[in-house]
């Protein structure tokens, strides 16, 4: 049967993988699955084997099943504390605490899981880990803040909030990437778009954690930098996929 990759375009043929098992793209060696439907059957002549091990296979997909899970479990948690909150007409800092926390496993939860897509990727298997590491440290570093606000641990701000700052914007920073290494694509043109956003989206990070770390003291002209890169990053982010969709050939069926 044939089918194409998921990650770049490329026709994949095979005879010993049934649907729905996991195999190799010979094209950019991405773990892709054989589909269940729209299966065409070729020659009956050998195919080399090239499948991976089962725990790369699955790497990618145990990372997004923990982070959906997480996510879920916020969402519910968050609902369940604004509901208590709303019934007993107390809302102090104890909630306030809790709410704060579940929403900021929450976030981080999504971050995660928009790195975990990319965890299957050979060529974007190391970034979409630095990405999840990103947002499980910055998990438990808002965890910790937030321990220490409801302790009123007067010396544990300052510096605190701004690194809990700085990992938030770096994760989202990894997630927003990840994204767009998603968009399959063989083309030459959205490649360089999707490339020159991805080092636009850099700078602006930097820029910005620069900005949160120095505590606001930075140059007139350094905000006019800012405000450029964060214009380009949504054109960047806006034309990748639009370019990508002007520009994809129908697949044959």
């Amino acid at each position: 049967m044939t089918f194409h990759c998921t990650y770049c375009g490329h026709k994949v043929e095979t005879e010993q993988e049934q649907p729905g098992q996991s195999m190799t793209c010979l094209n950019c060696a991405a773990v892709v699955q054989v589909p269940r439907h729209q299966a065409i059957r070729i020659s009956d002549s050998p195919q080399p084997s090239s499948r991976r091990p089962a725990s790369q296979q699955s790497q990618g997909g145990i990372y997004r099943r923990i982070f959906l899970i997480s996510l879920l479990a916020c969402l519910i948690f968050g609902a369940l504390t604004a509901i208590y909150s709303l019934f007993t007409s107390s809302f102090g800092t104890t909630q306030g605490t809790i709410l704060l926390t579940t929403v900021s496993f929450g976030v981080y939860s999504l971050t995660g899981l928009c790195c975990a897509t990319i965890m299957d990727h050979p060529h974007y298997r190391g970034l979409g880990q630095v990405g999840i590491m990103i947002s499980m440290l910055g998990g438990l570093w808002a965890f910790m803040t937030n321990m220490a606000l409801m302790s009123n641990l007067g010396e544990f701000g300052g510096g605190a909030i701004q690194l809990r700052f700085s990992f938030l914007v770096i994760a989202i920073a990894f997630a927003h990437s990840a994204l767009l290494l998603r968009i399959n694509t063989a083309n030459t043109t959205v490649k360089s778009v999707r490339y020159l956003t991805l080092s636009i989206i850099a700078t602006f990070t930097v820029v910005l954690v620069s900005n949160i770390m120095a505590l606001g003291n930075f140059p007139h002209q350094a905000w006019r930098l800012f405000i450029v890169l964060a214009i380009l990053n949504v054109l960047g982010t806006l034309a990748t996929p639009l370019l990508h969709a002007a520009t994809k050939e129908p697949k044959a069926s």
